[in-house]
């Protein structure tokens, strides 16, 4: 990832949560980790200071997103920042946010996404309803690998088929909770409520 460097305006203190993504090339955190520094950002710039307190929100950020973690050395090192005041600040705003859901609950929700696109995907093409899964992704959507199944052993029965409108907006369902159970609810609610 390439980063960008910063206009002749731009202060180490006055730097936004838009400026420091964009520095970072991390534009897709920057809706999430300014939804967190503005709910308890100020309380770690107070503490930890402005520039770390950015870089925390969007460390935040990175961890309950799909985006790989930041390290608070990698950002410590762009921005000339204690990477310590970096990890502290992070702390600081996820104590006022509600943590996210465990991590098996999040993989089971990712594995219902994945069978059911996979479904969309051959529903879409015309190709048999049911992909192969392995057993891990199997069964996390037994009921609707079996419902693939019976739509490919009795045809004739529309009763049972697979509408591509219902599998998108399962989808999507699964998409929204997904994006719950990562953010937590505070900061999913924040989000939502910024957009």
């Amino acid at each position: 990832m390439g980063q960008r460097q910063f206009k002749p305006e731009e202060t180490a203190e006055s730097v936004s949560v838009e400026q420091a993504v964009s520095r970072l090339d991390v534009d897709a955190l920057g809706e999430v980790a300014g939804s967190a520094f503005d709910h308890a950002g100020e309380l770690a710039a107070f503490e930890f200071g402005h520039t770390a307190a950015v870089l925390g929100a969007i460390r935040l950020a990175s961890r309950r997103s799909r985006h790989a973690t930041l390290e608070c050395e990698r950002l410590a090192a762009v921005f000339d920042v204690d990477p310590d005041s970096i990890r502290g600040a992070d702390a600081t705003i996820a104590s006022h946010l509600t943590p996210p859901a465990d991590a098996a609950e999040i993989r089971t929700l990712r594995r219902h996404l994945i069978v059911t696109e996979e479904l969309l995907t051959a529903v879409r093409s015309a190709t048999q309803p049911r992909p192969n899964c392995r057993p891990a992704l199997a069964a996390a959507a037994p009921w609707l690998l079996g419902r693939a199944e019976q739509a490919t052993t009795r045809p004739d029965d529309a009763a049972i088929g697979l509408d591509e409108r219902a599998l998108r907006a399962h989808a999507a369902r699964i998409r929204r909770d997904l994006e719950f159970a990562r953010l937590g609810t505070k900061l999913h609610a924040l989000v939502v409520e910024d957009r």
